[in-house]
């Protein structure tokens, strides 16, 4: 089983998510949009975490631009438009976790 976990805000508890996930056998992947593209900038608090989940990132292109911060991206995302996102969502993971 795959899921997705959407993360929309600055959210501090996702490790603990995805621990105990795979606690269960289940992979988990991140999709970071609007604010939660911060949890990606090596200015953020908590992007050291993200980091070390060693889970694969997608992240908002498009929020990303906006909040300009790019060149300052401290772990390996995957930039996605809104199509891609839509695929990700609705195709490429069994289930799709809102935080």
């Amino acid at each position: 089983m795959k899921y997705l976990i959407w993360l929309s805000n600055q959210c501090t508890s996702v490790k603990e998510i995805v621990d105990a996930m795979r606690t269960q056998g289940i992979e988990t992947d991140l999709l970071l949009v609007q604010d939660g593209v911060y949890l990606a900038d090596k200015g953020c608090l908590h992007s050291a975490e993200i980091k070390e989940l060693k889970v694969k990132v997608h992240a908002s292109k498009h929020h990303i631009e906006e909040r300009g911060i790019g060149s300052r991206l401290v772990v390996d995302v995957n930039q996605v438009e809104y199509p891609e996102m839509v695929e990700l969502i609705m195709e490429k993971y069994d289930k799709v976790i809102s935080l």
